[in-house]
């Protein structure tokens, strides 16, 4: 390492004398990432650094660690870190130069590669090439990824378990000192905090965003490079002259190595990123389909598309779509040539098992994509399902690499309980779940004796790859499906043995909450599978559950909305009930309308009709058209309603069982009703919720009820 630290300090001067061309700059940051990747105890960026996070259990208290870090630093977060800002700062000022002054590439053997200027005067600076970009690119997103997975608005929180939980005694605490937080955070280029607290007008904890980094500007500045030429650029050249075009020059490789790193850095909050991979997503889907409609019969060997290339592609479109950044139809349209390419335009010998020839980590990531985008395309994912129960059965385990990993496998089956694949689509989803189950027990007892009530050594599962964000998907995902066969089972038993005989003595607080899920489910449904749980360890679970759930939130403008109207329509209620109910309406056992309902009321009193009303937006359903099929049908007036996700369906079995009457407000049934429609939305809400026998509106505007039709279709379909 200190010979590392003598060379970075060579090239920090190279760098800040700028001695180096846009190459050695791509590649420097390369080889720093390298080292980064092979030691990640050289840069904490990539290490598991953390505040403490005191819960008092309505909001968070947050203690910037940074310089208690700082002070225990050898100098090798801070050298690595100046080094990779000033090779960005570099870069973005040759890609802006390249922009502004309209740089053009010159061919033929004398010009060296070089660069001239619109205005004819010789230039020596070599205009950065696509797989340069690539290099780099993959470089910082290694280096500096994501703070928060796919999904997540704040980061990971972790609470370090306390001495009585270990030891099994009680939970009770006199003070708070057993409520210690552990959240991951990321630092921007200046040092300081990515996520900075700031307090809502309810007092919720938020967290503010950050001014833009280096890392930031040099993805954008990348994206805008990209982007020109293509017939939409975010932004024109300042100068007339010819613009350079990346995007068609980049190999598969190249294409698929910048979506993913983008994807990993999250770096697509900005209309120049959002832009770019919509650009990668059309160059992609007509490459595959130019390669397709080739007169050649064997177009296939000829394009030579790896499918890992596409699918990575496919996985980064997901990723943005998981993180609320729309892509339009541009997955949709990719799949489906994915679909045409490796599914229906497989050989006649290969239409058992058309993707018999893709790796196990192109099906772990193309279920992966799918569940992140949340696209319903019924040929990619039954292919997908087929081909990895094909392999769990162990008939072609001796290709290579036609194995899955134990961590794959949980992947698997988190994309299937994500997108709520039942037998309903297919017997194929049926058979999964029991099968992978065995496959994952067959690796950990290499006997295969296995039977209830077999417990192995906790560390078992974390030696053979199931790391506590496994175990936890795992069990969310299982009991999502509700398949209790005997390998099921067994695998359930011991996943909660391992999470609650945790040696290190730390959980992740989203890990607790899925367990807390699945125990309480489980408890109901397959007493079996949790009948080892310590109850210290299932009291602990529920304790965090409820404080989680009892914490102040700020309701959606929908959730705003439908309160008014039940205001206007004088039906009594309570908005972000404490058991994670949007809208709470309390009735006497023998009431028939809603509008009777209790203005003050305690769910726990008996004799009572608990109705929760749930308002499900987008991101609770499959998306309205994962097909070009759909999107014709749409277009041609069919309507067609999304499926309803996994993390739905788990929730609305959760109220159930706490005693709720779930009535579900669609987002494709009231967004329809025009804002300014107060008197239909009521008309909806009526129907819905069976408010009144009769809301009078005038005179002559009288809305008589009558039931929701079973098509669920109004007036404005």
């Amino acid at each position: 390492q200190k010979s590392l630290m003598k060379t970075l300090d060579i090239l920090q001067l190279l760098v800040t004398h700028g001695k180096l061309t846009p190459r050695q700059l791509c590649n420097a940051a390369w080889a720093i990432a390298k080292h980064v990747e092979y030691d990640e105890s050289l840069f904490s960026r990539k290490r598991d650094n953390f505040v403490l996070v005191k819960d008092s259990s309505k909001s968070y208290s947050t203690w910037d660690l940074r310089e208690q870090q700082m002070n225990g630093d050898d100098g090798t977060d801070k050298l690595i870190d100046e080094v990779l800002n000033s090779i960005a700062l570099r870069v973005v000022e040759h890609l802006e130069d390249t922009r502004f002054h309209g740089y053009a590439a010159t061919g033929g053997n004398n010009s060296g590669g070089k660069l001239h200027k619109a205005g004819g005067r010789r230039n020596n600076t070599r205009r950065v090439q696509p797989g340069e970009l690539s290099m780099l690119l993959w470089a910082y997103a290694v280096a500096k990824p994501r703070d928060c997975p796919p999904g997540w608005e704040q980061p990971r929180r972790m609470e370090r378990l306390s001495n009585n939980e270990k030891e099994g005694k009680s939970l009770e605490s006199d003070g708070d000192d057993d409520l210690d937080f552990v959240t991951f955070v990321e630092w921007d280029d200046n040092g300081a905090s990515s996520q900075s607290r700031i307090e809502s007008d309810d007092n919720v904890a938020a967290f503010e965003k950050p001014h833009e980094s280096i890392t930031s500007r040099l993805f954008d500045a990348a994206a805008i490079a990209f982007c020109q030429g293509e017939g939409a650029a975010v932004k024109e050249s300042a100068k007339g002259g010819e613009r350079i075009t990346l995007l068609k020059e980049c190999t598969w490789n190249e294409l698929s190595n910048i979506a993913w790193s983008f994807a990993t850095r999250g770096a697509y909050g900005t209309k120049e990123s959002e832009a770019m991979m919509t650009f990668f997503a059309k160059e992609a889907t007509r490459r595959i389909r130019s390669c397709r409609q080739s007169n050649n019969s064997n177009a296939r060997e000829v394009c030579n598309i790896l499918p890992r290339d596409v699918i990575q592609i496919a996985w980064a479109l997901g990723t943005m779509e998981s993180d609320n950044i729309s892509v339009g139809d541009a997955l949709v349209h990719l799949v489906d040539a994915i679909n045409e390419y490796w599914i229906d335009g497989s050989k006649e010998e290969e239409k058992d098992r058309p993707l018999a020839k893709w790796m196990s980590a192109d099906l772990v990531q193309m279920a992966t994509a799918l569940a992140h985008g949340r696209l319903d395309n019924q040929s990619v994912l039954s292919a997908v399902y087929t081909e990895s129960l094909e392999r769990l059965h162990g008939k072609f385990q001796r290709k290579p690499k036609s194995g899955f990993s134990t961590a794959e496998i949980s992947i698997l089956m988190w994309a299937q309980a994500r997108l709520y694949l039942t037998p309903k689509f297919g017997d194929v989803y049926g058979a999964f779940p029991g099968e992978a189950s065995r496959a994952l027990l067959q690796r950990m007892d290499c006997r295969n004796n296995q039977k209830r009530g077999k417990l192995f050594p906790a560390m078992t599962m974390h030696q053979k790859g199931l790391g506590p964000q496994e175990q936890a998907n795992l069990a969310w995902s299982l009991t999502i499906l509700e398949n209790y066969d005997d390998h099921v089972v067994i695998l359930l038993q011991n996943i909660f043995h391992a999470a609650s005989s945790n040696d290190e003595g730390i959980i992740q607080l989203e890990h607790a909450h899925q367990l807390w899920q699945s125990y309480f489910l489980l408890s109901k449904d397959c007493p079996d599978a949790v009948k080892f749980v310590p109850e210290e360890f299932s009291q602990y679970l529920e304790e965090k559950w409820n404080i989680e759930k009892s914490r102040s939130k700020q309701s959606s403008s929908r959730h705003r909305a439908i309160s008014q109207l039940l205001d206007l329509m004088r039906v009594a209620h309570r908005n972000e009930y404490d058991e994670d109910v949007d809208v709470a309406i309390v009735l006497e056992q023998d009431s028939a309308w809603t509008h009777t309902a209790q203005k003050d009321f305690d769910v726990n009193n008996e004799g009572h009709w608990k109705v929760a009303v749930e308002f499900d937006g987008p991101h609770h359903f499959t998306v309205m058209a994962s097909t070009e099929k759909d999107l014709a049908l749409m277009e041609s007036g069919v309507k067609i309603n999304p499926r309803v996700l996994g993390h739905t369906v788990l929730k609305y079995r959760l109220l159930k069982k706490k005693g709720w009457t779930v009535v579900r407000i669609p987002y494709y049934e009231f967004d329809k009703i025009p804002v300014w429609s107060s008197m239909e939305r009521q008309r909806y809400l009526q129907r819905a919720l069976k408010t009144h026998d009769k809301i009078v509106f005038s005179d002559v505007d009288v809305s008589e009820y009558m039931p929701m039709p079973s098509t669920r279709h109004s007036r404005f379909d």
